[in-house]
């Protein structure tokens, strides 16, 4: 599809010059809006704009009125009807799809038809963008926009985040911080990593020890490596929020309780994101098992060749307490998606148990695998019961699973797992470390290579057809502080957006658009990796 660059003109006086590409100035949208026309002349707008309201769609006219506030000198007005002068409407289009926008920028005022009150959204920030692009971070009396039209939708209906909370806390404030830098680019799903071995951040009324003990440690070879770079790069501090002393001793955690959950998943929903709630199980639980011992087939935590001691499926109090933690987290996460983890499971516990090789001759299996296939295949109709969809890491592939269960793919050196799981019939979500974790490489050439990361190039057609979506995974082992975590996140959040949004791809476009979001971050006071390339 023809993409048109387009421009804007300036009126402030600050930030205001803006590259060009092929002597097109272009509109700063990120992600690139599907279809672009540009017409002839400006709209000129001022204080005196009407912002009209339409209860279907109040947060999209609160942004935009909220944007307009920051740049004038007075506050805008919003009447339940139009007025004289310029006008900015929203309408329900019924023959657009539920995250389609239509944005006219026209002589008189902009008008957004929207398919739901999310693709209203969607088209209130790329207002937002436009308006920041015109004045970024300044005031005015009056500005120019240039006269368009913008037809514009998502390639992919998961635009994903994940975000290990497990090895290193975030504040409930931070996460909301992150759910706005998400909903400015139109990512709409963040999956939180709520537990691990280093440690279990979310509340269980029914096992308190899970986060009176579970959600705290004492340093771990992680933690001294952070504090090892902290010497001579202060963002590798670990967070003082986060520590404690018991017995003489520091001990790092935290936890978010279900007060704090539910004021996360409320502001999310406000910026159309859902929250997706990870518990990784079988394996990756040492926490709960250091807190109740029995879930374990050896009745300890401990480290296997690989990866630590998982818990045991053979037995029933651990499946009666796997049902019971998910129950409550089913309750209080609102998501019909839930991720049950299911990766880098060491098997030795159970070859070694007893009463796993007597669970096994009594249903008939052949190997050790085939009790993750049990644990997945109860768990998952535990929760589709209650209404919800499963996802799980592609490592399952590995055994025989049902077809309803999403994979999510980040073994990219499995290059058949994909195959594999559409032949099965699964729906996938991306999620290979190269180019998707986001906690690696850190140099220009990882931001491009994400930024050029095209399904089709990669995948056969039978593969391509049961994506549903991408996802960006920061797993935070030596990611200790918020001013990190963003150098990590930035700019390659902006890549993904278009990555999971756009029907086409620009580098040189991305890399002019993006003058004016360095000028937002700067704003935002985000610490950002600054790429060769920025001016």
């Amino acid at each position: 599809m023809l993409i048109i660059l387009i421009g804007h003109i300036q009126a402030c006086n600050k930030n205001t010059e803006t590259p060009a590409v092929n002597e097109k100035h272009v509109h700063s949208i990120i992600p690139l809006p599907e279809n672009v026309e540009v017409l002839e002349g400006n709209l000129s707008l001022d204080k005196n704009v009407i912002v009209v309201n339409n209860p279907g769609f109040e947060s999209s006219i609160a942004l935009v009125e909220s944007t307009l506030n920051e740049v004038f000198d007075s506050p805008v007005s919003r009447k339940d009807q139009p007025g004289n002068g310029v006008n900015i409407i929203f309408y329900f289009e019924v023959k657009l799809s539920s995250e389609e926008y239509q944005l006219d920028i026209g002589a008189n005022g902009i008008t957004v038809k929207a398919g739901s009150p999310a693709a209203a959204y969607y088209a209130a920030q790329s207002i937002r963008q436009m308006v920041w692009n015109v004045c970024p971070g300044g005031k005015t009396g009056s500005f120019l926009l240039r006269q368009m039209k913008i037809k514009d939708k998502p390639s992919y209906a998961w635009r994903g985040v994940h975000l290990d909370v497990a090895r290193h806390m975030f504040t409930r404030e931070y996460l909301f911080r992150i759910i706005d830098w998400m909903s400015y680019y139109k990512l709409n799903k963040l999956q939180l990593h709520l537990t691990d071995d280093q440690g279990w951040r979310i509340e269980i009324d029914q096992f308190p020890l899970l986060t009176e003990k579970g959600a705290w440690r004492e340093f771990d070879s992680y933690d001294s490596t952070c504090i090892e770079y902290s010497k001579t790069n202060p963002y590798f501090t670990i967070d003082p929020r986060f520590i404690k002393e018991v017995n003489g001793k520091k001990q790092y955690g935290g936890y978010y309780s279900k007060q704090d959950i539910r004021e996360i998943i409320k502001y999310a929903s406000e910026h159309f994101i859902d929250i997706i709630p990870e518990i990784d199980m079988p394996g990756h639980m040492s926490a709960a098992i250091r807190s109740y011992p029995y879930l374990s087939c050896s009745d300890s935590a401990g480290w296997g060749n690989e990866f630590s001691f998982p818990i045991c499926p053979c037995n029933q109090e651990t499946m009666d307490f796997t049902f019971a933690v998910w129950d409550e987290v089913a309750e209080l996460f609102p998501s019909n998606v839930l991720h049950i983890g299911c990766d880098e499971v060491e098997t030795a516990t159970w070859e070694a148990s007893a009463g796993c090789l007597t669970f096994m001759q009594e249903h008939n299996m052949l190997n050790s695998r085939e009790i993750q296939n049990y644990f997945v295949t109860q768990l998952q109709e535990h929760l589709q019961a209650k209404g919800k969809t499963v996802i799980a890491w592609d490592d399952v592939i590995e055994g025989e699973v049902d077809d309803k269960l999403v994979m999510m793919y980040w073994r990219d050196w499995v290059t058949d797992s994909p195959d594999r799981c559409a032949t099965n019939g699964n729906s996938i979500i991306l999620s290979p470390v190269t180019p998707f974790y986001f906690s690696g490489d850190n140099s220009d050439l990882s931001l491009e290579t994400l930024f050029q990361f095209i399904p089709t190039g990669k995948y056969d057609l039978a593969v391509v057809n049961k994506v549903i979506g991408i996802q960006s995974c920061m797993w935070t082992e030596i990611i200790p502080s918020e001013p990190l975590f963003e150098e990590f996140m930035f700019p390659k959040l902006q890549a993904l957006s278009e990555v999971c949004w756009s029907s086409s791809r620009d580098w040189r476009s991305f890399q002019v658009r993006m003058s004016s979001h360095f000028n937002f971050m700067n704003e935002q006071g985000i610490h950002y990796s600054r790429p060769s390339w920025m001016k």
